[in-house]
């Protein structure tokens, strides 16, 4: 075989690689195509699964901050009682659940680090007429929830509802008579973006008022409320 009928067989054998590697355009796809093909399927029969079942349920992870202002109100003859606010750490772990897509309910735990300043002019045990003061709640929402995918990968949620919140620690010495239970509501706005079959990122802003209760009485404050707004960002993960 001299070199031109060696040349000639060359260039055949890589034109028709080339060919099954590339389609001809007719519906013969390369191999690329068909795995991206059998995930997409995988997807799809995994979302018609998903949407055919009767309880449809996802996690939220989050951790965000927050920043909590506080109303003192004074006791009668206790004048110039003022607060500033601060920022603290929160995050949550909070389910999802939907019944027929009709009832869609939500709750967890969502820890909340509620800090603020006191400014008075005496403050019990000390010396000092501004004190910081930081309070770590642990609230349980119980919460209806709005919404669902706007686009094929992008969805937005809406939370709210009442909270019960207990104190699980704080360094209150100022004397406001701090209790242990806070009643409040909350509603939190998320937005998640779907980066793989029940996996998300997700973003969003929430609001907590708490003191529906009151959240402390003595002889210096008659009662308390916080508003706590805050950003938080996480992973939903669906099951």
């Amino acid at each position: 075989m001299d070199r031109t009928k060696i040349l000639h067989f060359v260039i055949i054998f890589f034109l028709i690689c080339g060919s099954l590697m590339a389609g001809d355009g007719t519906g013969n796809k390369n191999y690329k195509q068909d795995y991206l093909d059998r995930n997409l399927s995988l997807a799809k029969r995994e979302h018609d699964q998903k949407a055919g079942k009767v309880i449809d349920f996802y996690i939220d992870l989050q951790l965000g901050v927050g920043i909590t202002n506080a109303d003192i109100k004074s006791q009668p003859g206790v004048s110039n009682v003022s607060s500033d606010s601060k920022a603290g750490f929160n995050g949550a772990a909070i389910f999802y659940l939907d019944l027929f897509d009709v009832v869609k309910f939500s709750s967890g735990l969502d820890f909340a680090g509620k800090n603020f300043k006191v400014n008075a002019p005496v403050l019990a045990g000390s010396t000092d007429t501004t004190v910081d003061i930081s309070n770590q709640y642990l609230n349980i929402p119980l919460n209806f929830n709005f919404g669902g995918m706007i686009t094929e990968k992008l969805g937005v949620t809406f939370n709210g509802g009442p909270y019960l919140g207990f104190l699980i620690s704080t360094d209150e010495k100022v004397g406001l008579g701090y209790k242990n239970f806070d009643l409040g509501l909350n509603g939190t706005l998320t937005a998640d973006y779907l980066v793989a079959p029940f996996t998300s990122v997700i973003l969003g802003t929430k609001l907590q008022y708490g003191g529906l209760n009151n959240l402390g009485s003595s002889d210096i404050a008659k009662s308390i409320s916080t508003l706590n707004y805050g950003f938080f960002t996480g992973v939903r993960f669906g099951l």
